[in-house]
């Protein structure tokens, strides 16, 4: 016959508390693992890992601190979290300076118009000098052909 646990002499009663505690044993070395898994996946720096792990080497209530102590946040969404700011911030800087340009290009386009029209203006300045210069050349001849 096999030690009873507990002092229980009943073989029936006596699987049924072997079974727990080996339950209990399982339960234990599996929360082992998910805080040796967890701590490795929100904790950079592996002394701290291994700490996390030693504590919760004492049944449950190891675990349980780990869980309140524990970082808020996976080391992965922190990185994603960290790009997604950098991205933004690259993004207006961006935006700022296609801004700045759009402004200078505009003020250029402005003057490149106000060039434009004064050419013109000048343009239209010499034509119409130059249909005075020849209307009064054109009356010039038209007296000398009339006398």
């Amino acid at each position: 016959m096999l030690l009873a646990v507990l002092g229980i002499e009943n073989d029936g009663l006596n699987l049924a508390v072997n079974l727990l505690l080996l339950f209990l044993a399982i339960i234990w070395f599996a929360l082992i693992y998910w805080t040796y898994t967890d701590a490795r996946r929100r904790i950079a720096d592996s002394m701290l890992v291994g700490c996390a792990t030693a504590a919760s080497l004492f049944p449950f209530v190891g675990t349980v601190i780990y869980m309140i102590i524990r970082p808020p946040e996976f080391l992965e969404d922190a990185y994603e979290r960290e790009v997604s700011i950098e991205s933004s911030e690259t993004l207006i800087r961006v935006l700022k300076d296609l801004q700045a340009s759009q402004g200078e290009m505009h003020a250029s386009v402005q003057r490149l118009e106000q060039a434009m029209q004064a050419s013109r203006r000048r343009a239209a300045a010499r034509a119409a000098q130059q249909r005075e210069a020849s209307g009064g050349e054109r009356q010039a001849a038209a007296e000398r052909r009339g006398t």
